[in-house]
Parts: structure tokens; C-alpha cells; sequence
């Protein structure tokens, strides 16, 4: 299992997610997983600091609420033979 802290993540990462817990603005809030049973892959748009600490954006329109940069991301592994996950536009 590889993790990654807030500050490394780099856009097109895949990463472990909750499922929705909550709304911000209109926006679902997800969280990073300590597990993964549960848990979503999700493919990172972008991460920019926000007042109360660094807020993470994905493909799919969800975000996180600000964590603090230090906070660990779980890497999903692409399964062999899987299609590359789609990248949305904005």
C-alpha cells in the first residue's frame, strides 16, 4: 500500500476516497480513506491552498474539504488491463 501526503499529490494520481460526505456550495465533500474496503478511486484535478488549509479537486467534480498538507492519500494501483479512468474538461 503506497501513500502520498496532500503536499506530493500530483494531478492524474489515483487516489482512495470516502463516499460523499456532505456538500459545499453545492459541491460533494469527500475525504481520504484509511482503508479499502469502502472506499472510491478517484482521479486528482488539482489541489490549491485555501484559507484553513489545502483543498483537493478530482475529475468527477467532488473536492475535499481544506486538509492540513500532511494529511496521507492511499494510491490506488490501475489494475492490468484496465482503461486508462477518463479526465473531465473544465
Amino acid at each position: 500500500m503506497t501513500t502520498v501526503s496532500t503536499i506530493n499529490l500530483a494531478a492524474g494520481k489515483l487516489v482512495l476516497t470516502s463516499d460523499v460526505v456532505g456538500t459545499d456550495f453545492g459541491l460533494p465533500l469527500v475525504r481520504p480513506t484509511r482503508t479499502r474496503q469502502g472506499s472510491q478511486v478517484r482521479v486528482v484535478r488539482s489541489r490549491c491552498r485555501a484559507h484553513g488549509g489545502v483543498v483537493v479537486w478530482f475529475t468527477d467534480g467532488t473536492k475535499t474539504p481544506p486538509l492540513h498538507g500532511r494529511t496521507s492519500w492511499i494510491l490506488a494501483e490501475a489494475e492490468p488491463g484496465a482503461p486508462a479512468p477518463s479526465r473531465v474538461v473544465a
